[in-house]
């Protein structure tokens, strides 16, 4: 009994531990699938998860993988550390098994080293999972791509590798079908685009608006407007300009890019000479602002403002001001490291694809090679094997002249009491002797490869055939009572070529005669018919053998 309550004991322990086990890696399989659409509602559940409980590495790896996540996607990127980010890549780089969380691992890594300014890190690892991730994997190259985008225009990046970088993970996002990130996706590339005209950025900024409004986005609707006006504002489009920023400022104040709406509306206003509207709306926006993009917009402002006031002194200042602060912006050498990262891993995967399309025409070409002597060796093969079937033909031809030579003079020599009967036959075996002439002269008019199509020809268009073994039928019904009529009666499902052989193989012809008067290949085809034949005519004895028994009377052909 005590034995019995150990055994239990034991039992309810390992079912609890397996049941805390499932309980735990539920709870991160639903924080997973909540990641995109509710990264809060994700996090709560992370937080409930109890750690004790992942006993194994995988299980550790993967909380820390969506404990990183979860934390930059809600927002709270205090409780994202270098920790738990290192040990999740650390660990799907060793266990490569699982390429997806592997690319996401490597991602929000560099993700991390991104916002603690180590950028050249940041750029490295977002390569790596590029080149990782699999080419299916729609979110994951999205935003790997967006992430490198982001990281070259926060450095000031001017090659249009932002660009090109932005519009693809545009592209993969609609794959995805995720709204939020096409928005983000469609704001930082019409932002981009606007160097070259607001005609060319304002179709995706429109529908970075129109899709915000569809979310009730206040935030990313301010964004879209500021984004139209200060394109319009480039363009010098002042008006429109004006226009939208100030509809953003009205409808969206407390939104973050309200603050550059009304940078927008002030330059706007002073570009059009009315200083005081200006003034209006440059005092709105807070200062001082630790963001340069803000300060410079600030400061081109005042500037503007004046000139209207014929203060050229203060225009001068300003003016120096402001290129000062773009000195700084453009001087910062991180780019030429990011850039240099960026193309070094592009030429690595460029000679890659190059190998593997060496290799793959290297395949195809042997391939070829060994196609080519293939159908040399077949056509070696079919030429010898025709060689012997001319061979074979013409001395098949040419005996079967000899044998009706000989058979046509012991014809005439023997006696039967029917001679008219005996005319015909004569006449029979005259045909037949016309025939090999005629085969004997193609086979030295014709070249070998055309003498078998030329041959089959000639034995098809010899129509009297049919009549002649009908007359050959008729001959051997007369002087064995009708025994091949009764025989043939008796298989209908005979084909002509198979009742010619049988009425030519019970006069006693030879297979290679058969074989020429029927345009059969050889006498084996003669042979391998009758055999076949008497298989099918459930027979006991060779069919030759059988025929002999029926057609008792035989002429001497």
């Amino acid at each position: 009994m005590r034995h019995l309550t150990i055994v239990f004991m034991m039992t309810l322990a390992l079912v609890a531990a397996v049941s805390c086990h499932r309980t735990e890696g539920g709870a991160l399989e639903r924080a997973d699938a909540l990641i995109y659409t509710l990264p809060d509602s994700s996090l709560s559940l992370l937080q409930s998860v109890d750690t004790n409980r992942l006993t194994s590495d995988a299980d550790r790896a993967y909380y820390a993988l969506l404990w990183t996540q979860t934390a930059y996607r809600s927002g709270q990127f205090e409780l994202a550390t270098d920790s738990l980010a290192e040990a999740a890549c650390d660990y799907y780089t060793h266990h490569p098994e699982n390429r997806e969380r592997q690319v996401r691992a490597m991602i929000y890594l560099g993700l991390h080293r991104e916002l603690n300014d180590r950028p050249e890190e940041a750029m490295e690892l977002y390569k790596r999972a590029e080149a990782t991730a699999d080419t299916s994997d729609y979110r994951n190259l999205a935003q790997v791509n967006y992430r490198i985008g982001q990281l070259m225009s926060n450095y000031n990046a001017t090659n249009l590798e932002d660009l090109r970088r932005y519009k693809k993970a545009l592209f993969y996002y609609n794959k995805v079908g995720d709204t939020l990130q096409i928005i983000y996706s469609l704001l930082a590339t019409g932002a981009l685009q606007r160097n070259e005209g607001i005609a060319v950025a304002r179709p995706n900024l429109e529908q970075a608006y129109r899709l915000s409004r569809q979310r009730g986005d206040s935030a990313n609707c301010a964004r879209s407007l500021e984004y139209l006006a200060r394109g319009f504002l480039k363009d010098s489009i002042h008006e429109t300009a004006k226009d939208l920023a100030v509809y953003c400022v009205q409808h969206y104040p407390t939104a973050p890019y309200s603050i550059d709406a009304m940078l927008d509306a002030a330059c706007a206003y002073a570009l059009m000479g009315r200083n005081d509207s200006a003034r209006h709306y440059l005092d709105m926006a807070p200062q001082p602002d630790a963001n340069q993009q803000r300060e410079s917009m600030r400061l081109f402002c005042q500037k503007v403002m004046a000139k209207n006031r014929n203060d050229i002194l203060g225009y001068i200042a300003y003016n120096e001001q402001r290129e000062h602060l773009h000195d700084s912006l453009h001087s910062n050498p991180v780019i030429a490291r990011l850039m240099s990262i960026d193309q070094e891993q592009d030429r690595q995967q460029r000679h890659a694809t190059e190998r593997n399309e060496q290799s793959r025409w290297n395949g195809l070409l042997a391939a070829i090679a060994m196609g080519v002597l293939a159908l040399g060796g077949i056509g070696w093969y079919n030429h010898h094997r025709n060689r012997q079937q001319f061979v074979g033909l013409k001395e098949q031809i040419e005996h079967l002249k000899e044998e009706q030579v000989l058979q046509h003079a012991a014809f005439e020599q023997s006696h039967n009491s029917d001679m008219q009967l005996n005319q015909r036959l004569t006449e029979l075996l005259t045909v037949y002797s016309g025939l090999c002439d005629r085969l004997i002269a193609m086979s030295n008019e014709f070249p070998e490869k055309d003498f078998y199509k030329q041959f089959l020809r000639e034995v098809e268009s010899f129509t009297e055939r049919g009549e002649l073994l009908a007359e050959l039928q008729k001959y051997i019904d007369d002087n064995n009572d009708q025994a091949m009529t009764r025989f043939l009666k008796q298989h209908p499902d005979l084909d002509e070529k198979e009742r010619g052989m049988i009425i030519l193989s019970a006069l006693g012809m030879r297979s290679s005669s058969i074989a020429v008067c029927l345009g059969l290949k050889n006498d084996g085809v003669v042979r391998s018919l009758r055999t076949r034949l008497a298989k099918r005519l459930q027979l006991d004895v060779p069919l030759t053998d059988y025929l002999t028994e029926i057609v008792k009377n035989r002429p001497l052909i």
